[in-house]
């Protein structure tokens, strides 16, 4: 039997353990589970909450797994199913270079050791497997048509690559359960993605197909031998350059140590502009009143994701799924509140005219020179970009430049030239892959316009808590910044003080044992008979048994 790179992976994914994961690997995995439980509980408490809740609803089971926050009874693939929806509601994940693999690497595990009799080193290690595994096949097809969430194909791969880990599959059955999982990458669709509240979806519903592989395998069914590698299977369909260099060096480059974290729930491509913004209003002291007009230079990823969101924009009308894509509306919010927190997407604060008179007044502009860092630099992409040929990478810009300019626009827009030359020159590269050094340089420059004449500006190389961004002026690190963020999400569920108990066994997740995984889960629930625990929160529903898969 051919030993294909599907085979490869799994070999090396079945033998992994936790001790030959090196120290500032299990950082990042400790600081991407905070990250993304984080925005679960905050999808969780969000105005979406009820209605995903109800949509993984069904009939009376025995299921064994917990939901968190809930604490209901669940199938493990419902639940990992409901709580990767959770998590994608508000857009306050993470993404590592390979892709925006938490919903299901951390919550594919979570979902499995609620059931009990396993150890946190366990629990780290599938969820370390499934990133490496995901994040290494999707950037071979970076340099196609799919990126970031939209990558749904993603969490079929981690989803199938943690429950595979965790419950000790063979290296054949390993690439079996994977060659399954990859089987039938979905397509999401941009109506769906950003402009429905489908968009909440995208992750759970392969979560839960991805899992399921497991049990065709288990079950005797035979998958394709090479989904990946056939001349039409995966690499063939998504990627328009495949760059297989990603297949190499398993045990010594990990995508888990280039994870950028949000501490804004919005797209990655306005954290930059956030804290920019922010960073004026605190330091200048003007009024949302006092502003006559703001422009906010950024990259082609910023200004082709309000190309793309803008037609599913509706005023107060419009859903949650495309305002953490707009950027008028993110920057307005920002300069109102002094702020920007999942209490700026709820409906209330949607439906203010203050904030749709003053989004009226923000634009967004494109900086080429902006893009060019952010598209050569290692994430999101530039790792596989700049190892194409340099005419591979320049049709690439042309491609991209179409997003801004529109199809003909770019024939008289001298960005475009400039765009292709600059990728064009970085192309060519064949140096070792070294993730220790991966940056996301995502930027921004915002210019604020006050009715008195004065123009503020401030720019942003890398936001907050990003692959190469510097530790605030406080000193706090991506450490501190998570365990902020985790602890301010999950107080609305389980009160300030169980909360912050929470976040320092999660801390300590790779020494802890069985019983105490359990201990987590029991601080990290809500009583499932209780309408609110700790008086905090929209509490828990009554007791919801759910269909067993």
């Amino acid at each position: 039997m051919n030993d294909t790179a599907l085979r490869k992976l799994a070999r090396w994914a079945s033998g992994l353990r936790l001790e030959d994961c090196p120290a500032r690997v299990r950082e990042q995995a400790v600081n991407q589970i905070l990250s993304t439980l984080a925005a679960l509980y905050s999808g969780w408490d969000s105005d979406l909450g009820r209605p995903v809740e109800g949509a993984f609803t069904s009939s009376p089971a025995h299921g064994r797994a917990r939901v968190v926050p809930t604490g209901v009874p669940a199938a493990a693939p419902h639940a990992a199913a409901l709580m990767a929806s959770w998590s994608m509601v508000l857009d306050y994940d993470d993404v590592m270079l390979g892709g925006h693999t938490g919903h299901s690497s951390v919550l594919v595990p979570f979902a499995l050791g609620s059931v009990g009799g396993h150890s946190g080193a366990e629990l780290m290690t599938a969820q370390i497997v499934a990133n490496e595994t995901a994040a290494r096949i999707n950037m071979v097809c970076a340099v196609g048509s799919t990126r970031g969430q939209m990558a749904t194909h993603l969490h079929l791969l981690a989803a199938a690559a943690a429950r595979a880990k965790l419950e000790g599959l063979d290296q054949e059955e390993f690439a079996e359960a994977l060659a399954f999982a990859i089987s039938y990458p979905a397509q999401a669709l941009f109506p769906a993605f950003l402009g429905s509240d489908a968009k909440a979806l995208c992750a759970g519903l392969p979560v839960r197909a991805g899992m399921e592989a497991v049990d065709a395998v288990r079950a005797g069914l035979k998958a394709p031998p090479d989904p990946l590698d056939d001349p039409r299977g995966l690499f063939a369909t998504k990627a328009s350059v495949p760059v297989r260099d990603f297949l190499c060096f398993l045990s010594e480059r990990s995508p888990t140590e280039t994870n950028s974290f949000k501490v804004y729930p919005v797209c990655g491509y306005l954290c930059s502009a956030l804290d920019a913004t922010l960073d004026l209003v605190a330091s200048h002291g003007f009024s949302a009143e006092e502003v006559t007009s703001v422009d906010v230079w950024a990259s082609l990823f910023t200004v082709g994701m309000d190309a793309h969101s803008a037609p599913y924009l509706d005023g107060p009308r419009s859903r949650v799924s495309t305002l953490t894509f707009s950027t008028p509306f993110v920057i307005a919010s920002a300069l109102l509140a002094r702020r920007f927190t999942p209490a700026e997407l709820r409906r209330g604060w949607i439906e203010d005219p203050r904030v749709w008179e003053l989004a009226a007044r923000v634009k967004s502009r494109h900086d080429a020179g902006l893009t060019l860092k952010a598209l050569t630099a290692d994430i999101p992409i530039g790792a596989a970009l700049r190892r194409t040929r340099r005419w591979q990478a320049a049709l690439f810009g042309w491609g991209i430049a179409r997003t801004v300019f529109g199809r003909l626009g770019r024939l008289r827009r001298f960005d475009t030239l400039r765009l292709m030359a600059g990728l064009a020159a970085a192309a060519g590269d064949t140096s070792p892959l070294d993730f220790t050094r991966s940056t996301k340089p995502m930027g921004a420059r915002v210019e604020i316009r006050l009715k008195d004449g004065r123009v503020l500006s401030r720019s942003v190389s890398i936001p907050r808590g990003f692959a190469g961004a510097t530790a605030e002026a406080d000193g706090r690190g991506v450490r501190e910044l998570m365990r902020e963020k985790f602890v301010a999400a999950a107080s609305a569920a389980l009160g300030p003080e169980r909360a912050a108990r929470a976040a320092g066994l999660i801390e300590e997740l790779e020494e802890l044992s069985p019983s105490d995984i359990t201990r987590l889960f029991d601080l990290a629930c809500l009583a499932p008979t209780h309408a609110h625990a700790d008086g905090a929160g929209r509490g828990a529903p009554g007791p919801v048994a759910v269909e067993r898969i």
